[in-house]
């Protein structure tokens, strides 16, 4: 009786009910887009950099984290490739190189990164591949050969077929340098890579630094969904043989993108609480303004013998039928909003001429949403817990209601 009464009440101001059901679900769907826009950048920045670098887990040196340098290495690098590849989660397993050397050329020098990779494990899983913009990418059967970034080469008046000597220090700490040629180049539209990386074979990088065959200072595990990287980090852990290996998410590896994202995620919520306290701030009015204009109506309810808790009962309930309504309308819309830039993306080219680079990592200018049952249900059930509590006031005026003052 009191569910059909309330039900019954919402529509007796159609067009209040309608402009508060309007209200709701633009805010909640205008929440349920950014919300799916940041877990879509987020996603893209996130599997760019894995692939690029070292991976959703890394294994490493005990101390390579502490102070990188190319004597903390991993021995017998292959077998562990060849054990974990097998893995259902496991993607590609990628050994790497990472040193530093200063690349010297006729036009001069400038101190670079130096990427030892093994060419088939990048070329199936890295975008850098995919940034080639003159000449082809390198071959495990390459020797002294390296891909470099278009400012590098800019800088160094490099080209591709062009020789450049790379100097730095070996395991040992000795002074040693070595002659490469340009096979390609690659532009990234990050000013960090495609100023700052030269990837080589890591053959050629094992040679360079004077390591031992079969040696890598990563190996960077890239997963078919990032949501294995726990089970699979546990996993690795709990397999490796008595090593000097650590096994880190890339949280830990790179730490800046973890940062960047838990900022930008913090700053998304406060605007989402905006939003959400304008939507409230509505429903509260729309609550409230019944209550004002039934007081006649209450006061004579009660008179006749309906009890407070009946009237605060059909109240309540008018706020959740306003909210469940509104809610229910938010997730329609907002879901076909974010299914739609899901399917066809947002390209961002006009507006970021330059590209997007995110803490040194270069990301698509065509954005896609991320569209997850947490995304559509979480914003819509706190959109809802929060009209039932808005609704609170409102109940309290109307069984606080002087009978005798609107009797008369």
């Amino acid at each position: 009786m009191l569910v059909k009464l309330a039900f019954r009440n919402i529509w007796r101001n159609k067009r209040r009910t309608i402009v508060t059901m309007i209200s709701m679900a633009f805010g909640l769907a205008l929440a349920i887009f950014f919300v799916s826009w940041g877990a879509g950048v987020y996603a893209k920045l996130i599997d760019q950099a894995v692939r690029l670098q070292a991976g959703h887990v890394t294994l490493e040196h005990r101390l390579f984290r502490d102070a990188p340098a190319i004597d903390l290495y991993v021995e017998k690098s292959s077998e562990i490739v060849k054990a974990v590849s097998g893995w259902p989660e496991v993607e590609e397993v990628k050994p790497i190189v990472m040193g530093q050397g200063m690349i010297k050329s006729g036009a001069g020098s400038l101190g670079a990164a130096v990427m030892g990779v093994l060419p088939s494990a990048e070329s199936a899983a890295s975008p850098l591949v995919k940034s080639i913009k003159k000449g082809g990418y390198l071959e495990d059967s390459d020797g002294a050969l390296a891909v470099v970034g278009s400012k590098l080469a800019a800088k160094l008046n490099l080209d591709v077929g062009k020789k450049f000597v790379i100097a730095t220090n070996d395991v040992s700490g000795n002074l040693t340098e070595e002659l490469c040629r340009v096979k390609a180049i690659f532009e990234t539209k990050s000013d960090e890579m495609d100023t700052y990386v030269i990837q080589v074979p890591i053959s050629f990088a094992r040679s360079l630094f004077r390591m031992p065959e079969d040696s890598a200072t990563q190996l960077g595990v890239i997963l078919n969904n990032a949501k294995f990287q726990k089970p699979v980090k546990k996993r690795l852990a709990a397999t490796l043989p008595e090593t000097r290996a650590a096994v880190r998410a890339w949280q830990e590896v790179m730490p800046e993108v973890a940062s960047y994202i838990r900022m930008d995620r913090s700053s998304n919520w406060i605007f989402q609480a905006i939003l959400l306290f304008l939507v409230l701030f509505t429903i509260f009015n729309t609550v409230s303004m019944s209550v004002l204009e039934r007081r006649r109506e209450f006061a004579i309810l009660m008179a006749i013998g309906t009890r407070p808790g009946q009237l605060a009962s059909v109240v309540f309930l008018e706020s959740a039928f306003l909210g469940a309504l509104g809610c229910i309308s938010g997730i329609v819309l907002g879901g076909i909003i974010a299914w739609i830039f899901n399917v066809v993306g947002i390209d961002l080219a006009w507006f970021v001429e330059g590209g997007i680079s995110i803490s040194g990592f270069a990301v698509s200018t065509r954005i896609f949403t991320m569209v997850t049952p947490g995304i559509l249900f979480v914003p819509a059930a706190l959109v809802f817990a929060a009209t039932l509590l808005v609704s609170i006031f409102p109940m309290r005026r109307a069984i606080k209601i002087a009978i005798a003052d609107y009797l008369r």
